[in-house]
């Protein structure tokens, strides 16, 4: 499903026009930030458009890895056993 599908994590401070030009994503309103809102995630389908040239590709089970940490995943206290 995902096989043509990359992503990219940039940080918004980074963040060009041209990359949401080349992103599913046409802007940031829809498009997922680290909880700190210092970063966001940025995808396309095919080939790596060049203004991402320079940036960590990842591709679906990486992502999946990178957005299951604390950066991208809000912990709630108050479900953690101790």
């Amino acid at each position: 499903m995902f096989d043509n599908r990359k992503w990219v994590i940039i940080n918004v401070s980074d963040l060009t026009d041209e990359m949401l030009e080349n992103s599913i994503q046409r802007n940031t309103s829809n498009a997922r930030k680290s909880v700190d809102g210092s970063k966001i995630l940025l995808k396309w389908d095919g080939e790596t458009p060049s203004c991402f040239e320079g940036e960590t590709i990842y591709n679906h089970s990486e992502i999946m890895s990178e957005l299951s940490k604390e950066t991208w995943t809000k912990v709630d206290p108050q479900l953690i056993e101790e």
